[in-house]
């Protein structure tokens, strides 16, 4: 039996999630499951129905897709998570956390009450970001979801109720006023079980004072047992952005993914680089306060020989872009990182590039370590991309009907 791809399970899985509007929201023991057109006969009930187990080492193919219920459209699926059973979609386009039976392949329920598609730049709690955005576990029962207007909820996935809340707004975005709300949203999110600390990112925070520019994106550290006090938080000077965060077991050091820019003026009449920023995967050790960045390894584009078109606005062609670590390091301190448009490959205890060469699978945003066929997974224009995690050797490319991003443990 081939090996199923469904997105929503942690053994090379690749979810492709519809919606029907008319739906409701309640808990569910069936749910209509669809063909989708690649040559199967099987429904997601088959599939359900046979395990959805296969052979490890078999292709990647796409077998179903879970119709996702409304009561809107789901445009907005931001990022996946399984744990034990279930798996656990951030559906911005819902204003919730959607729970799906990972076994049954079918909905289970939603917790709503979050923010949605709402717009970021407006000093308000309704004008400060949509969301939710990730999800990450403490333990087996609690979830932490965030959201717009800088709050990350604290979720019991077994009530399927929220219990807490985190604001991760600092005074040099926040004024503290019902109408200075610049933090934006709280977006990636993870768990170091070691120290029990989540950490969670506002990648787009904004000056509290007109003409509200870009400040330096940072993130904040909380205990992740209760009253889920802020334990700190760290900054990286100069950036515009960051991605996913990921806990390096063998290390004990977090890290994350940091946005590079560049500041092109004209100098005598020539346009030129003025301020050079890089990108780079900061390391961070959470034992060490006040939170620094102990250390960063670079991605380089233009080292790497990969760059875009001179043209006045960029007159170096040097070109940007990075993106999610996976969920988890993968063996012999493998990490895939989307970097520079497509998937790198770096050592995530060294930070040497392993490799970058790689162009057959664009860089996507999230990715995904499965320790069950110790493969990494990226996706993007509608690709799911299989690496061997051990080589770095692109193995597939699985064609992803309306794929959404990877799931995240």
């Amino acid at each position: 039996m081939n090996r199923v791809a469904l997105s929503l399970a942690a053994a090379a899985t690749a979810l492709t999630l519809s919606c029907d509007s008319q739906r409701p929201v309640a808990p569910q023991s069936t749910l209509s499951l669809r063909k989708i057109a690649t040559g199967a006969d099987n429904t997601c009930l088959d599939v359900a129905a046979a395990n959805h187990k296969g052979q490890k080492d078999a292709p990647v193919i796409l077998r179903c897709a879970i119709q996702a219920p409304g009561p809107a459209v789901l445009t907005q699926g931001q990022q996946g998570w399984v744990d034990g059973h279930n798996y656990y979609l951030a559906d911005q386009s819902n204003k919730g956390l959607d729970v799906f039976d990972a076994d049954a392949l079918t909905f289970v329920g939603r917790v709503d009450g979050m923010a949605g598609n709402l717009p970021a730049a407006g000093g308000t709690a309704l004008t400060n970001g949509p969301g939710p955005s990730a999800i990450a576990f403490s333990d087996h029962n609690t979830a932490w979801v965030s959201d717009g207007n800088s709050t990350t909820w604290i979720v019991d996935v077994r009530s399927m109720s929220i219990i807490g809340s985190v604001t991760t707004s600092i005074p040099a975005c926040d004024g503290g006023t019902a109408t200075t709300h610049y933090c934006g949203r709280a977006n990636e999110i993870a768990y170091d079980a070691d120290h029990q600390l989540i950490f969670v990112q506002n990648p787009s925070p904004l000056a509290v004072a007109a003409p509200h520019g870009a400040i330096d994106t940072y993130a904040t550290f909380v205990s992740a047992k209760p009253p889920y006090n802020i334990v700190g938080t760290v900054s990286f000077p100069n950036r515009r952005g960051q991605e996913a965060p990921v806990y390096n077991k063998r290390t004990h050091r977090w890290l994350t993914a940091v946005s590079g820019r560049q500041v092109v003026a004209t100098v005598g009449g020539v346009p030129t680089v003025t301020e050079l920023h890089h990108q780079y995967v900061a390391v961070i050790n959470p034992e060490v306060r006040p939170f620094v960045v102990e250390d960063s390894f670079k991605i380089d584009c233009t080292a790497l020989g990969i760059t875009v078109a001179v043209t006045p606005a960029n007159p170096t062609g040097r070109t940007f872009g990075i993106n999610d670590p996976p969920n988890a390091i993968g063996p012999d301190q493998h990490m895939v990182i989307p970097g520079c448009g497509r998937p790198i490959i770096m050592n995530a205890q060294t930070g040497e590039i392993i490799s970058s060469s790689i162009t057959a699978v664009g860089g996507g945003n999230e990715t995904w370590y499965n320790k069950g066929d110790k493969n990494f997974y990226t996706t993007v224009g509608g690709l799911v991309g299989v690496i061997d995690a051990r080589s770095g050797d692109l193995i597939e490319t699985v064609p992803a009907v309306r794929s959404i991003d990877m799931p995240r443990p």
